[in-house]
């Protein structure tokens, strides 16, 4: 039966819009106005359907209006007469809504709409120097570099400042945690282990390293030409127990090298708790292969796997040095995981009209920026 409703109503619609290209070819003006008016009656039935919907949800618990819909259902409401009742009807909320809103509409400090964000001259010279050094560097990470250097400014701040007029709303900084369903309480608490593949002309180069899950700072990291080892994995976290003590959880994936006997009774030694990633489900150890992205697409180049054995394993330290010193993280609160690691409380945001940017290389590595915002005399 409802099969058959169905078919019919295909046919009604396939024999409409046959008759209408008729009346087009011969009466084109009342061609136009039955499309218009079969237009106005289909939306008539989406929005009967959709107010049904909402109205079977309680008014609290209903999705609300935000500030510039409100003022907008209000310009609706003004331009078209509507009464109260009328637009209450209309937009499925409740007549004391609509009188609130209108009270508040009124008022000069009114909310209706965010405030517009003046910043001062600083800031656009900042947000367009840091683009044009690192075209790379995104609207998150230039908002992030801001605030280590003392300037607010949000990320829709700096996409409005890069192109207008698109400024998509700031997504809400996430507290330090990893997303294995082991949730890290402390530095020290939870440590992952991974291993990189990067592509080379003869063979490949694989990169490991070992960091903190609660401050995702770097703990150890490593290079090894073939496929890594037990040897290279026991090298890895030797030097991070040596160097920062041992964990009480270490998070890897199933890979040959990390199941090593020798490694096993590694972390017996130490008395570290195993933990292993699930294998196929995305984010088992999201914060190293996040670490992993930042360092390919932000240093590592094809040329950089043509220097000798001693100077690839300096590149790959100074980095870990930069990223855990200088490096903000959006997932940190745009702080650095030196500062969440050792527990330093981050500078303080500063109101500046002029400064001067002071720009120097970690190492002479242009790559590796330290960038600092002194007041201007």
């Amino acid at each position: 039966m409802h099969e058959a409703l169905l078919l019919i109503a295909r046919v009604i619609g396939c024999a409409h819009d046959r008759w209408r290209r008729t009346i087009g070819r011969h009466r084109p003006l009342s061609g136009k106005i039955a499309i218009l008016e079969e237009r106005v009656r289909r939306f008539e039935a989406e929005n009967d359907l959709l107010r049904a919907r909402f109205r079977r949800l309680p008014p609290r618990r209903r999705p609300r209006y935000l500030p510039h819909e409100r003022l907008e259902i209000l310009w609706h409401a003004a331009r078209y007469r509507l009464s109260v009742a009328a637009t209450a009807r209309t937009f499925c909320i409740t007549r004391q809504t609509v009188t609130t809103w209108r009270r508040v509409a009124r008022r000069k400090d009114s909310n209706l709409l965010p405030p517009m964000n003046r910043l001062p001259v600083l800031v656009h010279e900042l947000v367009h120097r840091l683009k044009h050094e690192w075209p790379r560097w995104g609207s998150r990470r230039i908002a992030g570099q801001l605030a280590r250097l003392g300037v607010k400014a949000s990320r829709s701040s700096v996409q409005r400042i890069l192109r207008h007029p698109r400024a998509p709303r700031p997504d809400d900084c996430v507290l330090p945690h990893t997303y294995t369903g082991l949730l890290a309480k402390r530095p020290n608490h939870v440590c992952m282990i991974d291993f990189t593949r990067l592509k080379g002309i003869v063979r490949p180069v694989f990169v490991g390293a070992v960091i903190d899950a609660f401050s995702r700072k770097v703990l150890a990291i490593g290079f090894i030409r073939g496929e890594p080892d037990s040897n290279f994995a026991l090298r890895l976290l030797r030097e991070a127990i040596g160097c920062h003590g041992a964990p009480t959880w270490l998070v890897s994936d199933k890979d040959r090298a990390l199941r090593n006997k020798l490694v096993n009774a590694l972390l017996r030694r130490h008395g570290i708790r195993r933990r292993y990633g699930a294998v196929g489900r995305k984010g088992s150890i999201a914060i190293i292969e996040r670490m992993w992205r930042s360092m390919k697409h932000e240093y590592v180049r094809h040329l950089f796997l043509y220097r000798s054995t001693k100077a690839l394993d300096l590149r790959l330290k100074r980095w870990a040095r930069w990223h855990n010193a200088e490096r903000p993280h959006q997932g940190l609160g745009q702080q650095t995981p030196d500062e969440i690691y050792r527990g330093r409380p981050p500078g303080r945001t500063r109101d500046l009209t002029a400064g001067t940017l002071s720009v120097r290389f970690l190492d002479g590595d242009k790559r590796l920026p330290i960038l600092r915002l002194t007041r201007a005399a």
